[in-house]
């Protein structure tokens, strides 16, 4: 399986920088934008072949990276290669799992972000 990266909500000034970023890492790279928040991060990501569109209606506020195939390294180059080109804590990462490749973009975007502001709080 190849190791993909989905991007969610990287403007057109953004994406060029964080695609010349990751490209040498030689990972695949695909920006969704659309109902395609709504489609399965595994399906997307090559992981799995169900394509059916989630029935969540929750929205993807900020920038999110998700990861698919990636082994603990890949995660950690990766997140070196966005910090080198000033991507930092700002973006919301998820690794797609067993448990979240069913999910669409924009839930995993809200619980990863629950999450997030609860390791805030602590």
């Amino acid at each position: 399986m190849k190791k993909t990266v989905l991007l969610y909500n990287f403007d057109d000034k953004e994406l060029p920088i964080l695609k010349r970023a990751i490209m040498p890492l030689h990972f695949g790279i695909k920006v969704i934008v659309g109902d395609d928040i709504y489609l399965p991060v595994g399906y997307l990501a090559g992981m799995t072949d169900n394509p059916e569109k989630r029935e969540y209606t929750g929205e993807i506020p900020g920038k999110l990276v998700v990861m698919g195939g990636f082994a603990n390294s890949d995660i950690d180059k990766l997140i070196l290669a966005m910090r080198r080109v000033g991507f930092g804590r700002e973006v919301l990462k998820a690794v797609i799992t067993p448990t979240n490749a069913q999910w669409c973009g924009a839930e995993l975007y809200n619980e990863v972000n629950k999450e997030h502001e609860m390791l805030r709080k602590k």
